[in-house]
């Protein structure tokens, strides 16, 4: 049975049951305690936290799942993978245990023809009652159930392997699982607990019934038990293929055949060999599907998992021979095996097929030069180890520099580490880590409590879910629902209090699709409220961030909520104009330059977009004009309402990142844009007005950004900046048109001048340092120290001087030469002839007391080194004290 017939089996199995099928949603989860999609429920997590109504109680779905906590194991086990295709059958509140420890038999006995034979159960060691139903519904015998609890010691139930969460805060419950029976081949019987290899879990029955916190620990009921169970695709593969492991299933076959054709191995002749090969052909699925879905390489959050992966897989290229970024790819072919193979069930890869392969190939051509450096530099730490009787393992400030310095992985580090026998001091490394990221959160951290999930809860229960109103008024009445403050709800609230508003119903916009929440009054019979934003505290609630600004209000009072009229305005003109820019970017740049975030703001936007090269200035300009040729014409803009598959078989674009429900909003202007889009619009093309881009830059790795002005903020801008240009033009006393011709002839001019002032300057250092070479005097030993004052010197120029001393004297030289500045700061340079530095003599310890002098410290390393300090008023005290260290360097040889 194939990989897309055991999915096809296991869906239609539970929609014959009443289940309603979904599609696997995006590996970007939408749960902010997550940063990628974990498991086949967390697309339906609201359902199960009682957050939102589901459609219908019962649902079965395919879902794509990274989890990153076992990603050192990929490669070096058959089992583990960073990926995997989750099946699932769901009951939010609907049925409970009996049917689903039913209908799990039923489909392995049945659809699947697995063995009831060989078929072990495991329970939670608390779960009698799942117990019993196994015995009642089903054929298993009392022996072949298993109880499991958590290890002895633990304080998290999710510790055991038959208690089941997300890892974080949310629903959990204990399960209840399916294991196989592989036979005496797999050694010793005696069921999961004793062999898990022999007996392969492949289905796992979560029984939810309760909420946990981020510690592990049990907080509360769920509103109503729940049912989420989960069949690995891959683990049915091994059955159903009878296969030993998953790299030998029909998924994984054609990756390892063309990651043998890539670096010229055969899997299966050594172990090592095979490693490399999983590795390769594992990662590059996960990081194909990952991109796809919008995520690109970064250095945090889930960007940083992709970029752990690629590099993984073009790391393990490199172990087999291949010479990385030396125009032998690793990343293309595989990403076209990938596209080739899981094409037909994930059709998003083929339509992202040019922004997969060039974020990939990008990014290892980046990695190839970095990897060739670190690991030179690994080896070097390795080598010194080695010789250093004293030493036990790689030394975590090295691991520190090799990651700080030369972007080189901790991974990658740990695993090198490890194949040579050396085991890294990794607290020593996460030790400077977080003394870096303290320094880099110093002076940024926030005050203010956070309103707990609980409280918006209560508020939900009690308002219900808000009715936005806001698309056709700007105006509406409604009823206090509840005011919310970190401690609680509360019944009222005085003139400049802080507290958050529900209303039932509200024209006000919660923020959300790059668009900022509206802001406006609310006007009660005792006291009016300044709203200073809107947000969706949990689905379906928008709460209104206020201040009291005059009288009081009370929970219950009848309310006017009125959102300001010209901030609507100026956002829907940035909004819509960030469709239209959307649309002719994919025209101009190319279709991977899918909307990768965005942030509209009253007359104004920011566009994030995948791209590998910046746009040049002809290129802003020919899109900024297109852009506004389509708003000039005044296309009509129209706001459908449709099932969400409707709107996917309309062409319409969804966004990465973004959520939708089933009933969408589709936003079409013109001919040339439809998108999915839950924001306000303007309700034609010509109503945006003017659209001007201020700047087009780079925020990341393969990652542009446009900031663009609309409606009056651009007219502002180009008036002001026509004022600059005619101010420019009259100085020059030129037409406006000559400016900048005028303007780049004085630059040329300038620079011819500084050109001849950098040779008269280089020529008169040139005779100083001869001057001062020929006026040295060596020590018995023969050694030169040259130590100079030179005043009113750029840096570049002391080390110039420093080093055209050091070239006159040769041999056995140290040369130290300091600088005043006009600010009353000292800078010195030292420089060592390259005889003592074979020697081992650095420049910066010699130059280290010095900088201590003035106040500073030094830097460097080899034969230069360079300091500076504050107290410019000691530096002759300094060089002297330089001259002594030289001394006593070169005489300890």
């Amino acid at each position: 049975m194939d990989s897309l017939t055991i999915r096809e089996t296991f869906l239609s199995f539970y929609e014959e049951r009443e289940h309603r099928r979904y599609g696997s949603a995006s590996l970007i989860s939408n749960d902010p305690t997550l940063l990628l999609t974990v498991a086949g429920m967390v697309p339906f997590k609201p359902y199960f936290l009682g957050d939102a109504k589901p459609p219908t109680p019962r649902a079965t779905s395919f879902q794509k799942c990274v989890r990153t906590n076992d990603i050192e194991n990929v490669g070096y086990t058959t089992r583990h993978l960073s990926m995997f295709e989750m099946l699932g059958a769901f009951s939010f509140g609907d049925y409970f245990k009996r049917e689903a420890i039913r209908w799990s038999w039923e489909l392995s006995i049945g659809p699947f023809g697995l063995d009831p034979e060989r078929i072990w159960v495991t329970i939670h060691e608390s779960d009698d009652e799942s117990e019993a139903l196994w015995l009642e519904e089903t054929d298993v015998p009392l022996e072949r159930i298993q109880r499991v609890g958590a290890p002895e010691g633990s304080t998290r139930l999710d510790d055991s392997d038959n208690f089941w969460s997300t890892g974080g805060a949310g629903p959990c419950g204990p399960c209840t699982e399916l294991h196989y029976d592989r036979g005496p081949d797999w050694g010793e019987e005696g069921g999961p607990e004793v062999n898990g290899e022999r007996y392969l879990e492949y289905y796992n029955l979560v029984l939810m019934q309760f909420e946990q916190d981020e510690d592990g620990q049990v907080v509360g009921d769920l509103p109503a038990p729940s049912i989420d169970t989960g069949l690995g695709l891959e683990r049915m593969a091994i059955l159903k293929q009878d296969v030993t492991n998953v790299f030998e299933t029909d998924r994984f076959q054609p990756l390892l055949a063309k990651a043998e054709e890539v670096t010229g191995t055969t899997y299966g002749q050594d172990d090592a060999t095979d490693v490399s090969l999983r590795i390769i052909a594992e990662h590059a699925r996960t990081s194909a599907f990952l991109i796809a879905d919008g995520v690109l390489p970064a250095k945090e959050g889930r960007g940083y998992i992709l970029r752990r992966l690629l590099r993984r897989a073009v790391r393990h290229g490199q172990v087999l021979g291949l010479d990385v970024g030396g125009g032998r790819s690793v990343m293309e072919p595989m990403i076209d095996a990938v596209i080739v193979s899981h094409g037909p069930a994930y059709p998003d890869l083929e339509r992202q097929r040019e922004l997969i392969t060039r974020v990939a190939s990008a990014e290892e051509s980046d990695f190839g030069a970095r990897i060739r450096q670190g690991l030179e530099k690994v080896d070097q730490v390795i080598a010194s180890v080695r010789k250093d009787d004293e030493a036990v393992g790689f030394p975590g400030d090295a691991a520190f520099e090799l990651h700080d310095t030369y972007g080189f992985p901790i991974d990658l580090t740990q695993e090198i580490a490890a194949d040579a026998g050396l085991e890294l001091d990794r607290a020593t490394f996460d030790e400077l880590m977080e003394a870096q990221r303290e320094r880099a959160r110093a002076g940024a951290k926030r005050g203010g409590g956070a309103v707990p999930v609980e409280v918006y809860r209560d508020a939900a229960g009690r308002v219900g879910a808000t009715d936005f109103v806001g698309y056709d008024r700007l105006a509406a009445e409604a009823e206090l629902g509840a005011i919310v403050t970190p401690a609680g709800l509360q019944g009222s609230a005085s003139e400049g209090d802080e507290v958050e508003i529900v209303l039932p119903r509200t024209p006000f916009y919660a923020e959300g699709g790059g668009q900022i929440g509206d802001a406006g009054v609310i006007d009660t019979p005792t006291g009016r409220l300044e709203v200073l934003d809107t947000q969706e505290a949990i689905e379906g609630l928008s709460v209104h961030r206020a201040r009291v600004v005059a009288g009081e209000v009370h929970e219950g009072q009848a309310v006017e909520a009125r959102v300001h009229m010209d901030r609507r305005i100026a956002t829907a003109r940035s909004h819509s104009a960030t469709h239209v820019i959307h649309a002719i970017i994919k025209e101009e740049v190319g279709d991977h330059a899918q909307q990768a975030g965005s942030l509209v703001q009253p007359g104004r936007l920011r566009f994030d977009f995948p791209h590998f090269e910046s746009l040049s200035p002809e290129q802003v300009a020919e899109l900024e004009a297109t852009i506004n040729q389509r708003v000039l014409a005044d296309p009509h803009v129209r706001t459908d309402v449709m099932t969400i598959d409707e709107a996917k078989a309309a062409g319409a674009v969804a966004n990465f990142g973004d959520k939708y429900g089933e009933v969408v909003r589709v936003v079409t202007i013109g001919d040339f844009s439809k998108e999915l889009c839950g924001g306000t619009h303007v309700p034609s093309g010509a109503t945006i007005g003017t659209i001007t881009i201020v700047r087009e830059e780079s925020i990341g790795s393969n990652t542009r950004r446009i900031e663009a002005l609309t409606g009056p903020d651009a007219f502002s801008f180009l008036s002001r900046e026509r004022m600059v240009a005619e101010q420019v033009a009259r100085l020059l006393d030129a037409p406006t048109d000559d400016a900048v011709e005028r303007v780049r002839g004085l630059m040329d001019r300038l620079k011819a001048v500084e050109k001849e002032l950098a040779k008269a300057r280089g020529a008169g250092l040139s005779q100083q340092a001869k001057e001062l070479a020929d006026g040295a005097t060596r020590d018995d030993d023969g050694l030169a120290v040259v130590v100079a004052r030179v005043d009113g010197l750029a840096m570049d120029d002391v080390r110039s001087l420093a080093g055209e001393i050091r070239g006159h004297l040769v041999t056995r030289a140290v040369v130290v030469v300091g600088t005043a500045t006009d600010d009353g700061k000292a800078q010195l340079v030292a420089a060592v002839s390259s005889d003592l530095s074979e020697d081992g003599v650095e420049a910066r310890p010699i130059l280290h007391p010095a900088a201590q002098v003035v106040g500073g410290g030094a830097g460097g390393k080899g034969d230069l080194a360079q300091a500076g300090g504050k107290q410019g008023d000691k530096l002759d005290e300094a060089l002297q004290v330089a001259a002594t260290e030289a001394r006593r360097v070169v005489g300890e040889l």
